[in-house]
């Protein structure tokens, strides 16, 4: 499986490679964002379009983490409180192993008088 992932991840990375090498000229373009508000305009100063990709493509795995994380702190607690109930339930089986036969189900008022 791990040779697998490797290929996998080579693969990719040698595509990505292709890609940014037989377009070049398109990643060492320079571009300016520009936002027009009507009351206000504003122009960044030219970027490389390559670091446009790489900021938004970091933006995308920020974006992806934090919204994973929320998930992640859920079935945390979700697992602390199974293991918790776990736990209160050995307990109580011990406790009812330590019983004897006759004290497990002691006899009530309505048993007594029948």
């Amino acid at each position: 499986m791990k040779s697998f992932k490797l290929v996998v991840v080579s693969i990719v990375a040698l595509f990505i490679v292709l890609v940014v090498v037989q377009n070049l000229g398109v990643f060492t373009h320079k571009e300016s964002l520009r936002i027009n508000l009507l009351v206000w305009h504003y122009e960044t100063a030219p970027i490389l379009l390559s670091m446009y990709f790489v900021a938004f493509f970091l933006m995308g795995l920020l974006l992806s983490y934090f919204h994973g994380l929320s998930g992640r702190f859920k079935a945390k607690n979700e697992a602390r409180d199974y293991i918790d109930r776990i736990y209160r339930l050995e307990e109580e089986i011990k406790v009812l192993k330590g019983l004897s036969p006759q004290q497990e189900n002691p006899p009530t008022t309505e048993t007594e008088s029948a």
